[in-house]
């Protein structure tokens, strides 16, 4: 599957994951292009022997993982990993803002029932619908419906 379109496809899907990935292993923009581009090579190197074993998400986040690892011990060895540069502290508005607004998540989500409340504290933590499944007993359609409800409930508070 060494379609040039078709790979195209999967990095455009993908693009905000990789910069994301790219980011979290590389603070400063050169290394990081650099990382980027050794992860698109990997990737279309092997793009082409994709069979669709697992998800094209998991294939890429694979391969961009330990790209990303040999990476960072390569540039270990080498003694060229600069130290990351600490993110500046938000202002006092921003922090304001984020205490705002996590406190008005915790009012809204304390006053759903309490399945949809767990619900959404699992999808927050990135669980997938088969672990929720498995963890509350409920069919992955019951679940579906459910999270569907509660985010339609948590956006029409937003908005009035």
């Amino acid at each position: 599957m060494s379609d040039p379109a078709s790979f195209q496809q999967l990095i455009t899907r993908h693009r905000g994951a990789l910069a994301r990935l790219c980011r979290h292993y590389e603070a400063q923009p050169e290394p990081r292009r650099d990382l980027e581009q050794e992860i698109l090579l990997a990737l279309w190197r092997a793009f082409a022997t994709f069979r669709g074993e697992c998800s094209e998400r998991t294939f890429l986040y694979r391969v961009a993982h330990n790209v990303a690892a040999t990476h960072v011990l390569r540039a270990v060895r080498q003694r060229a990993l600069p130290e990351p540069e600490p993110p500046p502290p938000p202002s006092p508005e921003q922090t304001a803002e984020a205490r705002d607004a996590l406190a008005l998540l915790e009012r809204r989500l304390r006053s759903m029932d309490l399945t949809s409340r767990q619900l959404v504290l699992m999808a927050l933590e990135g669980c997938s619908t088969a672990e929720m499944a498995e963890i509350t007993g409920l069919s992955p359609t019951n679940i579906t419906t459910r999270l569907s409800r509660a985010r339609k409930a948590l956006g029409e508070e937003q908005a009035g």
